[in-house]
């Protein structure tokens, strides 16, 4: 056995010495050294069945470059000092023409002969290697040849419109051309400025509107054309903003009246051109993906709202129907990334459609709006397509807030219900599919969907109280009696939603439902039990609250007898701290149902006193006991403190403010009471 391994160990070595030998030969066929992973190998027993050695891979780790400043001093200084160079021959060109050197005629032929120049020295600074220096005289060959055109034409008057505009084309399909053989961004930008402000340089009364949205798009498509093919980014970003950028400022400055829907239109046929390059592949999708369509669509949109006349219901309908048939066409193809992104720009074309309805009231839009936010969802849940969860979601928070926060419900048959029905209906719906989709489809954890539920919680609740209001509206009742009917309500719902906690979803909610329920306990706390012409319903309210009190302690209790869903250990809470928190509930509960009681019947001075010295002292004398009882010691200390406060009161309030007779029957009956409790404590 041991031979055995010996042999297999030298036939290891013998395999990596021929390998390596093979690589050394391989490295000057090649000319250039090849660099190989090197493989660790620590050889270990063979005798060890079972392990598996592993070959350990050592790739050389990639340094990001460092920041060349030599360099970018070598490609920025050329370009600073040709625009300085541009300054200082117009100066010069100024003086001279102030003295009367330069003539009108020998100036336009100094700036043509110059374009030449540069145009020489820029193609063989370029052929020389030294590329940044070329293209930068190239870009004032460019600009040059268009200043000197605008001149010659606005100038002098030496060139008509027709004349200066072929001119200035020229260079401008010049600079392309350049771009495209140089294959230099820059070159395209300059182009592309020079370009747009071409029609403004010239001023041409003589070209309508026609003709100027003809070339603004004829030169938009050349650009997006040399774009595509040298795949430039930003040079196409720029065009496409001096597009829309000069279509806005012809419409501001030149434009007259009437032109609007020939403007509109040509935006409208480069964002179908535009689609449908998309569409075909022709635009490389990593370089200029959904940027594109989506700022294509806002702009098409906000183009639309500049017609006089406006068909926006017509026109914004075409768009909803033409992105929904796209995302349809996307899926047929089963392309992830189109129907993601004509899914998302479908749920917005069709919120779009639906804002230019023109409805008397609004509610009717946010209710559609609402329907197609969660359709949207839908999609994006079912088909993984995370844009078109955000623009949906988009959608339906925006519509939803405006049900929520703006909607009020006056009467049970109107559209103000129905929007808050749609609105807990759809949500309804997208948590179905949430659960049905998000965790396999986009790997949710199914725990942060148990929290969202909360959200529709707080809506449903607040949707009941709408509900109670509207339906105490044909009553005259009260207003401590209204708040009274509210309440109860809100501890029958929220008491049910308790429940959920028996609901393998429902723990969250179950946990919302105890801090909603303790936070009632603070609203009902500053409600009033009623006033002076209350009298008959004083009772009801009363057992509201008490309703309300009886809930908490059974949730006291359960927790007491550890038999509620949430565990103390959990939070990190004592019981003694919870039962101090119950001793000071019951202690506000019953001072306000005692005081309010004694006000609405009317009670003399000394009676209130009299009757609530008793009621502190019994507080007191129970909250000991039972402190004592469930060794809850701090609770007793409170009691303690309880009963000097009530000794102080008997002293300072009660002896001044009660008769002699009363007087009597309290300090009599407050003796013997304590005197038999203390001597039961004394027993124990």
């Amino acid at each position: 056995m041991a031979e055995d391994q010996q042999e297999i160990l030298k036939r290891l070595e013998y395999l990596e010495k021929e390998m390596k030998l093979l690589k050394e030969q391989q490295a000057q066929l090649l000319g250039k050294p090849v660099q190989v992973a090197e493989v660790e190998r620590p050889f270990r027993p063979l005798s060890t069945p079972g392990k598996q050695e592993k070959a350990v891979f050592t790739k050389p780790v990639k340094k990001k470059p460092e920041f060349d400043f030599e360099k970018a001093l070598s490609q920025w200084l050329p370009r600073v000092f040709m625009f300085i160079l541009l300054l200082g021959v117009l100066w010069g060109l100024k003086v001279g023409m102030d003295n009367g050197f330069i003539t009108n005629p020998v100036r336009i032929v100094m700036g043509y002969l110059g374009t030449g120049i540069l145009y020489f020295f820029g193609m063989k600074y370029y052929a020389k290697k030294n590329k940044v220096f070329g293209l930068t005289l190239l870009g004032g060959f460019i600009a040059l040849g268009i200043l000197t055109t605008f001149a010659a034409h606005h100038l002098y008057g030496y060139f008509s419109f027709i004349v200066a505009f072929i001119i200035g084309v020229a260079y401008i399909v010049m600079g392309l051309w350049l771009s495209k053989k140089t294959k230099s961004e820059t070159l395209t930008i300059f182009s592309a400025i020079a370009g747009f402000l071409l029609p403004f340089l010239l001023e041409g009364e003589s070209a309508t509107s026609i003709q100027f949205c003809a070339y603004i798009l004829i030169l938009f498509l050349s650009l997006f054309y040399v774009s595509l093919r040298q795949k430039h980014k930003i040079s196409f970003y720029i065009s496409f903003l001096l597009f829309h950028l000069t279509l806005v400022t012809y419409g501001v400055l030149s434009g007259e009246i009437g032109d609007e829907p020939i403007i509109v239109g040509t935006v409208l046929i480069q964002h179908v051109l535009l689609l449908v390059f998309y569409l075909k592949g022709k635009i490389e999708r990593h370089v200029f993906t959904e940027a594109l369509i989506y700022s294509n669509f806002v702009f098409a949109l906000g183009w639309i709202k500049v017609l006089e006349h406006n068909p926006e219901i017509l026109v914004y309908g075409l768009f909803a129907a033409l992105y929904v048939a796209l995302a349809a066409f996307s899926f047929a193809k089963k392309d992830d990334l189109l129907l993601g992104v004509f899914s998302a720009v479908g749920v917005l074309a069709v919120s779009a459609f639906i804002l230019a309805f023109n409805i008397e009231t609004g509610v009717m839009r946010v209710i559609l709006l609402l329907i197609n936010g969660a359709v949207g969802l839908w999609v994006g849940f079912r088909y993984k397509t995370k844009r078109t969860i955000a623009t949906s979601s988009f959608i339906y928070i925006l519509a939803g807030s405006a049900v929520f926060l703006a909607t009020g419900i006056y009467d049970f048959m109107s559209l103000e219900n129905l929007s808050w029905f749609v609105l807990m209906l759809t949500l309804a719906f997208i948590y179905y599919t949430a659960y049905q989709f998000l965790p396999k489809n986009l790997k949710v954890d199914i725990k942060k969907i148990d929290q969202s539920l909360i959200v529709g919680q707080i809506i449903l609740l607040v949707y009941l109280l709408k509900l109670t209001r509207v339906a105490l509206s044909d009553f005259k009742i009260g207003f401590a009696t209204n708040e009274h009917i509210h309440l109860l309500v809100m501890i029958v719902a929220i008491g049910s939603m308790l429940q959920f906690s028996k609901w393998a979803r429902g723990k969250y909610l179950a946990y919302s439902a105890v801090i909603l329920y303790l936070f009632l306990g603070l609203i009902t706390m500053g409600v009033r039990l009623a006033t002076y012409i209350e009298f008959e319903i004083y009772m009801f309210n009363l057992s509201v609250e008490v309703l309300y009190l009886i809930g908490l302690s059974v949730i006291f209790i359960a927790i007491m007898k550890n038999k509620f869903m949430i565990k103390l250990e959990e939070f990190k809470v004592k019981l003694p701290i919870l039962a101090i928190i119950m001793q000071i509930v019951y202690f506000i509960f019953l001072n306000k149902w005692f005081l309010t009681f004694t006000q609405t019947y009317e009670w003399d001075t000394e009676y209130i006193l009299l009757a609530h010295t008793f009621l502190l002292f019994a507080f007191a004398f129970a909250s000991i006991s039972l402190g004592r009882k469930l060794g809850w010691k701090y609770v007793k200390f409170i009691g303690a403190g309880l009963i000097v406060l009530c000794v102080l009161k008997l002293f300072i309030i009660d002896l001044g403010a009660v008769s002699i007779l009363i007087r009597a029957i309290l300090f009599t009956i407050v003796g013997v009471v304590g005197l038999l409790y203390s001597k039961s404590l004394f027993k124990e």
